[in-house]
């Protein structure tokens, strides 16, 4: 393999501690922009042989226990290897200071955290004094406080170079930040009597959708006028809990069943009263639609539609 420059190692890092942090997310933190960090992750895999891998996390236990032990002359090690000798014990550190050692324990619940601390800390042998403390949680990188994606959309949309490459990066954010599955963006109008109308779409890109569910959605959409029509006619967003039995999605059931996915949500693009054009996402299971999540969609579809003016 041939040796990473400096670029490379730190988006591999990333990955590394968070194989979900999105393409927007690691460029705000390795300082370029999105299309670039696209670029290199795809050289990785292609030429480097990098692979990003799912692994799947051990439940939180009920009860946590921290524990610091003082123990009674000549007794540190004798200690320290009886209690992590047991079960419960995940670590045992030897420490200086007024305490010789720490311990960290797990248990299924407090009741059994309350017999080992009486059982084996206090009622145990050489140890001379204890003070113990319940884990409320835990925070690490991977749960840390996301940053703020849309302010990230809104900082990198100014710096995109075409059309396209700003429907890409509002492509990521929405997969990254909402929830969605799949996406699907398409700027222009499909209202013939608006002001300047436009050849609707005029562009679209799209992620996790294939190209035979958008080619056919499209020609559906111009002939019969579903769906993405009403969502410009009515200038609001349309929620379907389950596209598979909705009846606006009849006449194209067969092919959400083939796509696989369940529920769909599709809003406007606008700047002010003018449209530019829709964001759709879709999910792969039944979801419940609440207002945060029309907030938040609306909220990065006026930032798209403001980009988006800039362009026009």
């Amino acid at each position: 393999m041939r040796e990473l420059d400096e670029l490379d190692k730190k988006i591999f890092g990333l990955l590394a501690g968070n194989g979900r942090a999105s393409n927007l997310e690691i460029a705000g933190k390795v300082g370029v922009s999105e299309k670039t960090v696209r670029q290199r992750i795809r050289r990785l895999i292609e030429r480097d042989g990098m692979r990003v891998v799912a692994t799947m996390e051990t439940p939180a236990a009920a009860s946590r226990l921290i524990v610091l032990v003082r123990v009674e002359p000549g007794q540190r090690f004798v200690v320290a290897g009886r209690l992590a000798s047991m079960p419960q014990v995940e670590e045992v550190h030897l420490t200086t200071g007024a305490y010789e050692l720490i311990v960290v324990a797990s248990f299924g619940s407090d009741s059994d955290a309350l017999d080992f601390y009486v059982r084996h800390i206090e009622q145990g042998p050489g140890i001379k004094e204890s003070l113990s403390t319940h884990v409320v949680e835990t925070i690490t990188q991977s749960t840390a406080t996301r940053p703020d994606h849309f302010a990230q959309f809104d900082e990198q949309a100014a710096k995109t170079g075409s059309t396209a490459e700003l429907l890409d990066l509002a492509c990521d954010v929405a997969t990254a930040s909402l929830g969605a599955d799949r996406v699907h963006v398409a700027t222009g109008n499909v209202q013939p009597d608006d002001p300047a109308p436009s050849e609707w779409p005029s562009l679209m890109r799209w992620r996790g959708l294939s190209s035979r569910y958008v080619e056919e959605i499209l020609t559906k959409g111009r002939a019969e006028g579903i769906v993405l029509p009403n969502i410009v006619k009515h200038n609001q967003h349309v929620f379907v809990a389950d596209a598979r039995t909705d009846p606006l999605f009849r006449s194209v059931a067969d092919l959400v069943l083939s796509e696989g996915f369940h529920s769909w949500m599709g809003m406007p693009v606008r700047d002010g009263g003018a449209r530019r054009g829709t964001l759709c996402l879709y999910w792969d299971t039944v979801i419940t639609c609440g207002d945060d999540l029309v907030r938040r969609t609306q909220e990065l579809a006026d930032l798209l539609g403001k980009h988006l003016s800039r362009r026009a």
